[in-house]
C-alpha cells in the first residue's frame, strides 16, 4: 500500500500548542514538561519521562527505584520503508528536543515512546525493557498527535500521524512490528491531538474518537465515537459526545471524557458514555457498566 502525505522534513516546522486556548482556536492539549509516568500492566516496572534543564530524558526502573536505567538514544535502528536515513535525521540525546508519550506493550517487553529530533517531525521509537535495544516503528517525516495504542497481542502499534503540512490532515495509521510495514487506517477522519483510540480484544477493530470542534457551550469540546474495521477500512460512526475523550475501554463499552459543567465553572467533571446507546462494534459489551453523569463525579482544576 503507497502512503501518501506531504513530509515537513527537512524543514523545521515549529507548532504552539495549548491546552487553554481560545475556543476559536483548535490546538492540542499543551505538552508540558514535567515528570510523566508509564507503569507495565505487570506494575513491576515504570518508564518516566524527565526534564534535566531543556533536554528530555527517558528513564526505566522497578516500582522502588531500584535498577534505574537512562536510555540513551544513540544507534537507533529503523527499516521502515521511505524513511530517512539515520545520517540524515539522527535521533540522539543531543538532537532530542522532546519525548512527548511512552507507553508499554501487554506483555511488558516494550515501550514505545513517541520523540521529536531536531525537528517537529515525530516518530514511534520502540525501546526494549532493559532500554538497550532502539528501532523507529513509524514514518520519521510527520508530525504525530497524541499518543500511541497497542494491540492486545503486542504485535502492531496505532498513532495518529499528520499527513500534510504543517501538521495538518491527520490519519490513524498502524505499524506491523513483525515486518515494520506501516498502513494507513482512515482517510479523511475528524482525529487530532485531542483524541483516544484502542484496539479491540482480537485486535482487527480500532475504536477512536474524533474531534468536531467547539460544542455550541463555546466552554467543552464536540467529539464524535468510531470504529474502523482494519481489514476492510470500514468505518462505524456513533453518537456526538459534548467533552473531552480520556479512554476506551478495550471491548468499546464505554468511553471516558471531561468536561466543564459551566463557563464560569473551577472544576471539571469526569463521566462515562456507554456504547450501548453508540452500537460501535458487533461485540460491544451490553453490560451497564456506565458512570452517572451526575453522581459520580471526579474534579480537578482547570488549567
Amino acid at each position: 500500500m503507497r502512503l501518501e502525505f506531504t513530509p515537513i522534513v527537512p524543514i523545521a516546522v515549529a507548532l504552539v500548542l495549548g491546552g487553554c486556548s481560545d475556543p476559536g482556536t483548535v490546538t492540542a492539549p499543551r505538552e508540558t514538561p514535567s515528570p510523566a509516568l508509564a507503569a507495565t500492566q505487570s506494575g513491576n516496572r515504570l518508564a518516566t519521562i524527565e526534564w534535566e534543564g531543556s533536554t528530555p530524558r527517558l528513564y526505566i526502573q522497578n516500582l522502588d527505584g531500584s535498577d534505574r536505567v537512562r536510555v540513551k538514544f544513540d544507534h537507533v535502528s529503523g527499516h521502515v520503508v521511505g524513511n530517512y536515513s539515520p545520517r540524515q535525521l539522527p535521533v540522539t540525546d543531543e538532537s532530542l528536543t522532546r519525548i512527548t508519550s511512552a507507553k508499554w506493550s501487554p506483555d511488558g517487553r516494550y515501550l514505545a515512546v513517541i520523540v521529536a529530533p531536531a525537528t517537529d517531525a515525530l516518530q514511534v521509537v520502540l525501546v526494549s525493557a532493559d532500554g538497550r535495544a532502539l528501532r523507529t516503528v513509524s514514518p520519521n517525516s510527520q508530525y504525530l498527535w497524541g499518543t500511541v495504542d497497542w494491540s492486545p497481542d503486542a504485535s502492531r502499534i496505532a498513532y495518529i500521524m499528520a499527513t500534510g503540512p504543517f501538521g495538518l490532515a491527520p490519519d490513524i495509521f498502524v505499524t506491523d512490528l513483525g515486518r515494520d510495514a506501516v498502513t494507513r487506517v482512515t482517510t479523511g477522519a475528524s482525529v487530532s491531538g485531542y483524541d483516544v483510540m484502542r484496539f479491540d480484544p482480537s485486535g482487527t477493530r480500532l475504536f477512536f474518537t474524533e474531534h468536531l470542534g467547539w460544542a455550541e457551550d463555546g466552554v467543552n469540546s464536540l467529539s464524535r465515537l468510531a470504529s474502523v474495521d482494519l481489514a476492510s477500512g470500514a468505518i462505524t460512526r456513533g453518537e456526538e459526545v459534548v467533552g473531552e475523550p480520556q479512554g476506551i475501554a478495550r471491548d468499546g463499552s464505554f468511553a471516558l471524557f471531561v468536561r466543564t459543567p459551566g463557563a464560569t465553572s473551577s472544576s471539571r467533571e469526569l463521566f462515562g458514555f456507554p456504547s450501548r446507546r453508540v452500537g460501535l462494534g458487533p461485540q460491544s459489551s451490553r453490560r451497564a457498566i456506565s458512570l452517572a453523569r451526575s453522581s459520580r463525579r471526579m474534579t480537578r482544576k482547570r488549567c
